[in-house]
């Protein structure tokens, strides 16, 4: 079924339930893709989902008003298997096209995969199976990055994640929440959707949904799912590769990280209408600190002066110290004579070498 109606989050031109896929109104998993302008990538994405060892899915692509050839591959691809539904809205973001994909979603379990990502041909049956032996509504998962510039790959691994960052040992057969977390750490949680698979229920349940802002949206919905979930299950096994490459959402400057301050703000709103405030607020502060800090490298110099001034706005002066601070990298006097450092912005790495203040730059692979 090929839909082409175009609608935004909050008030729809069209009914959008009958988009549902009604060959199957009751698949085990609903694979949900916010697609922008991803004609090199998505076929192979696509063979990704479909050379699934589980076949009983559907999937929803929301077409955020491409201008390249993306929305004719979907066609092409739902023309072929009724299973693909195709749905395009006014260009708003993978927020509010994930958030319209998940009105319509019927299947059981939900996974979000992005369309120049690749899933493993295990990943759903492996999942699937996970769900009914452990009864749990999200499961976390490894994956590996494939960095397009280099060729290289490397594995993420939730065991380490954890162990680095919150001291917290978690093995195969676990599971976690919130309360194992270290809280004055909750900003180093992985954001992305696509580490996780959910009970289409819970997410129903809880309410859980993504900010309407094209940059860090994911990160309202990963809080509501920690601060919900009484068990994240884990399964020790790589199912998702995660493409860098430049150009990408995350990759990239513009006015877009503004929307830092929306985010900011509705995950507040969340915490306080739903009792989570007072018992996070020292969090919530340090996470407002580090998100403001390392989205001021991704704004344009056009709106630097404003982004400063917004944070100004919703910052004590102490805050506001410690986010210019982190800003900004700090050498001693001996590291501004000689030092060799490895840096990373947009996606691409580079040795950063200082010899008596002269500051070298190289692109590395």
């Amino acid at each position: 079924m090929v839909g082409n109606s175009k609608f935004n989050d909050d008030k729809c031109s069209c009914n959008i339930e009958n988009y549902a896929n009604k060959e199957n109104t009751n698949p085990k998993f609903s694979i949900i893709l916010p697609v922008f302008n991803v004609e090199k990538y998505i076929t192979e994405c696509f063979n990704s989902i479909l050379n699934q060892t589980l076949q009983d899915f559907e999937v929803i692509c929301i077409n955020d008003s491409s201008t390249d050839n993306s929305l004719q591959i979907l066609n092409d691809f739902a023309n072929k298997d009724k299973r693909f539904i195709v749905i395009t809205q006014e260009n708003q973001g993978q927020g509010v096209a994930r958030n319209n994909a998940l009105k319509i979603a019927n299947g059981e379990y939900i996974v979000f995969v992005d369309p120049d990502d690749l899933i493993e041909p295990n990943m759903l049956e492996d999942l699937y199976k996970t769900f009914k032996a452990t009864n749990t509504n999200v499961i976390e998962f490894n994956y590996k990055t494939y960095n397009e510039s280099s060729k290289a790959e490397k594995i993420y691994s939730l065991t380490n994640h954890l162990k680095k960052v919150h001291k917290f040992k978690i093995k195969k057969d676990e599971f976690y929440n919130i309360k194992d977390l270290k809280k004055n750490l909750l900003h180093k949680i992985r954001f992305y959707p696509w580490t996780r698979a959910y009970s289409n229920s819970f997410i129903k349940e809880n309410s859980a949904s993504f900010s309407p802002t094209k940059r860090g949206e994911d990160q309202l919905f990963a809080f509501i799912i920690l601060f919900n979930a009484e068990k994240i299950q884990y399964l020790d096994k790589v199912l998702y590769t995660y493409r860098i490459r430049k150009g990408s959402a995350i990759n990239s400057i513009s006015d877009k990280s503004l929307g830092v301050f929306k985010n900011s703000e509705l995950l507040k709103d969340y915490m306080i209408n739903h009792n989570f405030y007072n018992e996070y607020e020292k969090s919530f502060k340090e996470y407002k600190i580090h998100i403001l800090s390392h989205n001021y490298n991704f704004i344009d110099n056009e709106n630097k002066e404003k982004y400063t001034s917004l944070c100004k706005e919703i910052l004590s002066d102490k805050e506001y110290k410690a986010m210019i601070k982190a800003t900004k990298r700090h050498y001693n006097l001996l590291e501004k004579i000689f030092s060799i450092k490895n840096e990373n912005h947009l996606g691409t790495k580079y040795k950063v070498i200082r010899i008596l203040g002269i500051k070298i730059t190289i692109k590395t692979k």
